[in-house]
């Protein structure tokens, strides 16, 4: 298990090995933007400041190597390969999701008329 740090926000999560830094984002109920989920798009992309990912797929025309080198990857495509922590954009656009719990309303009966 690796922790990734959320820069400049300060939240931490935690992503097992074998999950993509995207799937570990939302599964902490956080969201980030993010598109086709199979690397083509480039809307996901996110840098790296300290640690190791494994990039998985991706499209050389959305992810040069000059930009892999630089610390830039596909949160849909890559995973942690050591603690990490990522500097997230305003295009990233994160946020922490607040669930509403929806109160159940009973299906009305269709046999009884309405007021």
């Amino acid at each position: 298990m690796y922790t990734i740090t959320l820069s400049p926000v300060g939240e931490t999560l935690s992503c097992r090995p074998e999950q993509t830094v995207l799937a570990a984002i939302l599964e902490s109920r956080a969201s980030v933007a993010f598109g086709c989920r199979g690397g083509g798009c480039g809307t996901c992309k996110m840098r790296v400041v300290a640690g190791q990912v494994d990039h998985g797929r991706c499209s050389t025309a959305v992810l040069p190597e000059e930009e892999r080198t630089a610390g830039w990857f596909l949160s849909c495509q890559a995973c942690a390969r050591s603690d990490l922590t990522v500097e997230l954009t305003a295009g990233n656009r994160y946020r922490v999701l607040t669930w509403v719990r929806r109160l159940a309303c009973p299906t009305p009966d269709p046999r009884v008329g309405s007021p």
